[in-house]
């Protein structure tokens, strides 16, 4: 759809770049497929003293037929009408009406009085004419779309882009064949000096973005430049950026749509989110508040608040946003990195009960989310509930191929309870015996982590508390891989608890050489330590 223009291609260009905003944002939304954005367009601008109100009507009325409910369609036609009876749209709108109700005579004999509104546009009537045929039924009116495309081609001498854009949409099916259509139409409307229609350029690049997504963005980018002002132009490229996993560049474009006027509450929600994932907490906070500010209810940005505050180390504000979330969101809005969120909160404010609370939702209501295991053991181990915490965490272990330091954080569980255990119990055995299997799966992973080794001589010792060879040996190995790693001087305390116990082990077993020997070993890396020099003295 085109206004005759008597001046040159760089005066049009200018006015289509000036002109965009108000009522066409939300013509460019309609034709670019977003109806549920151009209705909410449309009917804010239509009182604007520059909107104009016949064309704003016949896409509000297009709007209605998208949802069959064509009794509000012809009133918005209707309206049209009144505000201006040389718009032609609205005639074709009412024809289109006619045809879905089966009247196609009606429907032609208004098709004709639309067409014959304006001579110097028929190309843009006839193609809409033709879109209505399109829309009722593409096959069966195959003949009228061809014959009314055919009329818009004559008329227009072939230099109306409405009708490339028609053809492409025809074959949207075929990318090359669709694309090579919406190319012509941004061409023709470059030769005859038209204003710049987004509509070409954003089919071009949803056609063209599966197949190589750098050249439909590159194509987003020439539509920006040449349309800065236009919503559709400016939030397609966000969007495109963010399909493309380039989120960084999402989050930079969505920043500058925002200072458009006709941008929507969800692009502010998808801006938080970007902003959130790019660890820009303080901005994004800033962003949900301010839609909180207007709209209280919007359970995404409260949940953004949430988390952000969290990322921010306000625990105690993030406590009491997190109990605002949970009173506002509805039950299949809730997800599992919610629960986790409050469950982190709450560990960091140490109210262990409640966070195990939390983590057992999540748990419940997402059964498959296995990795929720991880934290709800360690909130149990913080909660003092070691059973639960060891069990916990084992199932976690056992439910999927687990990294190293989740073993060692389950065998870490498996001391803790076996230490809550009566001393020298079978119960406290068994659960060290545990653990131990668990540490051994570790340490077949590394080998040469001396902590690892650590933590079995523990256990070992949590299942016997008298000195035994299973962890004196587990010691030495510990000791020998730090030795290897350079990393005497670091470990040095734990060497020296190594050292002493393996020294006990040896004392308790009469092999007093071999203790005098570790003891000594000891006592070198702590040479203050006279109590110790003075007990080697009296090894005999």
């Amino acid at each position: 759809m085109k206004r005759t223009f008597l001046f040159s291609a760089l005066a049009a260009s200018m006015l289509g770049a000036m002109a965009q905003g108000g009522y066409q944002d939300g013509i460019d939304y309609f034709k670019a497929d977003y109806p549920d954005e151009a209705a909410i367009i449309l009917n804010k601008t239509i009182d604007d003293p520059a909107s104009d109100k016949a064309l704003s009507y016949y896409y509000l009325g297009a709007i209605d037929l998208r949802k069959n409910n064509t009794a509000a369609a012809v009133a918005n036609f209707d309206k049209g009408i009144a505000a201006n009876p040389q718009c032609g749209y609205n005639y074709i709108g009412k024809g289109q009406v006619e045809l879905m109700n089966g009247n196609a005579s009606a429907a032609e004999k208004l098709f004709k009085e639309g067409i014959s509104t304006n001579k110097k546009e028929k190309g843009a009537l006839c193609a809409a004419v033709a879109r209505a045929y399109f829309n009722v039924d593409p096959i069966k009116y195959a003949k009228k779309i061809e014959k009314y495309i055919a009329d818009g081609d004559k008329a227009s001498k072939f230099k109306e882009s409405d009708l490339f854009v028609l053809r492409g949409d025809m074959v949207v099916n075929n990318p090359g064949e669709s694309a090579g259509q919406y190319e012509t139409a941004i061409v023709t409307d470059e030769e005859v000096g038209a204003p710049v229609s987004p509509e070409a350029y954003v089919k071009y690049a949803r056609v063209y973005f599966h197949v190589n997504p750098k050249f439909a963005i590159d194509k987003l980018i020439e539509l920006n430049k040449k349309l800065p002002n236009s919503a559709l132009a400016q939030r397609e490229l966000a969007e495109k950026y963010y399909e493309n996993d380039q989120l960084t560049m999402a989050a930079e474009q969505y920043g500058k749509y925002m200072s458009n006027p006709n941008h929507f509450e969800r692009d502010e929600q998808r801006y938080s989110g970007l902003l959130f994932f790019g660890k820009k907490y303080s901005k994004s906070l800033e962003i949900a508040e301010k839609v909180l500010a207007k709209n209280p209810e919007n359970f995404y940005m409260q949940r953004m608040v949430m988390y952000n505050l969290y990322e921010l180390k306000r625990y105690e504000e993030a406590e009491a946003a997190a109990k605002k979330f949970f009173a506002m969101v509805p039950k299949d809005q809730i997800q599992p990195k919610d629960y986790e969120y409050e469950g982190d909160i709450l560990m960091e404010l140490k109210q262990y009960e409640a966070a195990v609370a939390a983590y057992k939702q999540c748990e419940a209501a997402f059964p498959d989310r296995t990795d929720i295991l991880d934290e709800l053991a360690a909130a149990y181990n913080s909660a003092s509930q070691f059973e639960l915490a060891a069990k916990t965490m084992q199932r976690f272990v056992d439910s999927g191929d687990r990294s190293l330091n989740d073993l060692w954080d389950c065998a870490d569980y498996y001391k803790n309870w076996g230490l809550s255990l009566p001393e020298d119990s079978e119960e406290r055995t068994a659960v060290a015996t545990e653990g131990i299997k668990v540490i051994d799966k570790a340490i077949e992973r590394q080998p040469k982590a001396g902590q690892l080794y650590r933590t079995k001589s523990q256990l070992c010792q949590v299942g016997n508390s008298a000195p035994n060879v299973e962890a004196a040996e587990a010691y030495k190995k510990m000791i020998e891989c730090y030795e290897a790693a350079g990393e005497k001087e670091k470990r040095s305390t734990q060497i020296i608890s190594g050292l002493m116990y393996i020294g006990s082990y040896y004392a308790a077993n009469q092999d007093i050489e071999s203790a005098r020997n570790y003891y000594q070993q000891a006592l070198d890396l702590d040479p203050s330590n006279e109590g110790l020099a003075n007990y080697i003295k009296t090894l005999k």
